[in-house]
C-alpha cells in the first residue's frame, strides 16, 4: 500500500474537522434559549474549526457545510 499524498491526508482531515464542526453546532443548538454564552462559545469554536479546514485545503471551499 502506498503512502497517502499530502492532498489525501488533508482531505481526510478536512472531513473529520467538518464532522467535529457539525457536532459542535448540534451542541450549540442544544443551548439555545438556555445559555447564550455556552451557545456562542461552541459556535465560535465551530467557526475556528471551519477556518482550519479551509486552511488545510489551501482556501478551496468545496464541500463547505455552512
Amino acid at each position: 500500500m502506498s503512502t497517502p499524498t499530502m492532498k489525501q491526508v488533508a482531505a481526510g482531515q478536512v472531513r473529520s474537522l467538518r464532522a467535529m464542526r457539525a457536532k459542535l453546532l448540534d451542541m450549540a443548538d442544544r443551548w439555545e434559549d438556555m445559555d447564550e454564552y455556552n451557545r456562542s462559545r461552541l459556535t465560535d469554536m465551530s467557526d475556528q474549526i471551519e477556518a482550519l479546514a479551509v486552511e488545510l485545503i489551501g482556501g478551496d471551499v468545496k464541500g463547505d457545510t455552512q
